[in-house]
């Protein structure tokens, strides 16, 4: 299994290290943005699906609950996601922050993939494809005050 990690615009960008990430056909990347709500409506979400689809890698987007809830403030109806997951599998989920809750856990599967090459040759099925299972607020009980 492999991870890669992306900071801020190298989600978006094709140069230099989209052709990396390509290359390497990582199991997860991890995009850390500052950004607004994840919604698979915007360009974190676009770009998530074009990684899920070339090189097959599951992607988590995810940014800071502070800018989310900054660029709701004068939306009717605010969207609190602080994540979105993207997989192979096609499967988009917008990753969510509950009023109260401090952060998430999220639960991921790992399962075999079988892949054969151009040429037919198989890999025995040692390949491995991650799916998003559960995704749990965090809440602390007798919340200090400055938080």
């Amino acid at each position: 299994m492999s991870l890669a990690t992306l900071i801020r615009e190298d989600l978006a960008r094709t140069d230099p290290a989209m052709a990396v990430i390509k290359a390497v056909g990582p199991n997860l990347v991890v995009a850390l943005l500052m950004d607004g709500p994840q919604l698979a409506a915007r360009w974190p979400g676009r770009y998530a699906t074009v990684l899920a689809e070339d090189p097959g890698s599951a992607v988590l987007s995810f940014t800071c609950a502070a800018l989310v809830d900054r660029s709701n403030w004068l939306e009717a109806k605010p969207a609190r996601s602080i994540g979105l997951w993207r997989d192979a599998g096609g499967t988009t989920q917008e990753i969510g922050l509950p009023p109260g809750s401090l952060g998430v856990l999220l639960t991921l599967q790992s399962a075999r993939k079988h892949q054969n090459t151009l040429d037919n040759r198989s890999d025995h099925s040692l390949s491995r494809q991650l799916t998003l299972r559960t995704v749990v607020p965090l809440f602390i009980a007798n919340r200090p005050a400055w938080l």
